[in-house]
């Protein structure tokens, strides 16, 4: 994640500096900027000459002080340890610029306790990102306990700036928001394949083809406005009682991570075997896809404008 939100601010005109303490890590950073550019390139998301400028404003070095002298913003994207996140952005603080925004890419740590060791927690709010950071717009920008108004409006002007599309949430709850509409559709999903209604790619295949599609162009609460209300509303009374509530785990999923089945990256998961090709080919539907999806949004936003 550090990686492609590095080459999301580059791309954008920002000098970036990465810290990874092991030099594995500093090399595996180094390849994977050069891959991310590359894809995008090979996509047709930037040319190649903005590619090269972006990572030659990349910097990776080793210490987080380092990377956090003279720094706007510092974005922590560490291992999702309470103690290890702590630790680091109170490092952190130390290191960086008094008028510096620190935020955190939690996606699941309370926000309050992240930042109980701060001694400036109005400039702390998490600056949550969905991946690959190259590809997908939306940024989530949620406020801690303490968090100044004036830091989340830094934060949405930074990552407009950057090309993306921010959300702000006032107060922090686990999962944010597109994790917690994410997680209630997955909820459905298993249960209906669980039922025997379907299999996992009929459910694929509904949202690609319908629910996805069409909230790429109009959210939910648009598409039912657009619906008519009054229908709206006699589907939910007899659909909502009926949906999955389960407060458990999958089964199927769990019985796949404890058999070592982790998806892409070991060769079998949900939809069953993955060949090489065919993870690469699943990287290249994303890319294309959500690239294709970001120049139209442009280009509707350009034609509301003129």
């Amino acid at each position: 994640m550090g990686t492609g939100i590095a080459v999301c601010f580059a791309l954008a005109g920002s000098a970036v500096r990465l810290s990874g303490r092991r030099e594995a890590t500093r090399q595996r950073a180094q390849r994977q900027i050069a891959a991310s550019l590359e894809a995008l390139v090979a996509h047709g998301g930037v040319e190649r000459g903005a590619a090269g400028a972006a990572r030659d404003r990349i910097a990776v070095v080793a210490e987080p002080g380092q990377a956090v002298e003279g720094a706007a913003l510092v974005v922590e994207s560490v291992v999702e340890d309470l103690a290890v996140k702590t630790e680091l952005l109170a490092r952190v603080e130390r290191d960086a610029p008094a008028d510096a925004v620190l935020t955190t890419n939690t996606s699941s740590l309370p926000l309050a306790a992240l930042s109980d060791g701060l001694r400036d927690p109005a400039r702390f709010a998490a600056l949550h990102w969905f991946n690959p950071p190259e590809l997908v717009e939306l940024v989530e920008i949620v406020a801690g306990p303490a968090t100044a108004p004036a830091t989340l409006e830094r934060l949405a002007a930074w990552t407009r700036g950057a090309g993306k599309t921010p959300v702000r949430l006032e107060r922090d709850v686990p999962g944010f928001v597109a994790n917690r509409l994410q997680y209630a559709l997955m909820r459905e999903a298993y249960a209906l394949v669980d039922a025997g209604i379907c299999d996992r790619r009929a459910v694929d295949a509904a949202v690609t083809a319908g629910l996805g599609a069409r909230w790429a162009a109009v959210g939910p609460f648009e598409s039912m406005d657009l619906a008519g209300l009054d229908v709206h509303l006699e589907v939910a009374r007899r659909l909502f009682p009926l949906l999955a509530s389960t407060a458990a785990a999958p089964p199927a999923l769990g019985a796949l991570v404890k058999a070592g089945d982790l998806g892409v990256e070991t060769g079998r998961g949900l939809r069953g075997s993955y060949s090489r090709e065919d993870a690469a080919e699943i990287a290249r539907r994303r890319a294309t896809t959500l690239l294709a999806l970001t120049r139209l949004r442009a280009a509707s936003a350009a034609g509301e404008r003129g």
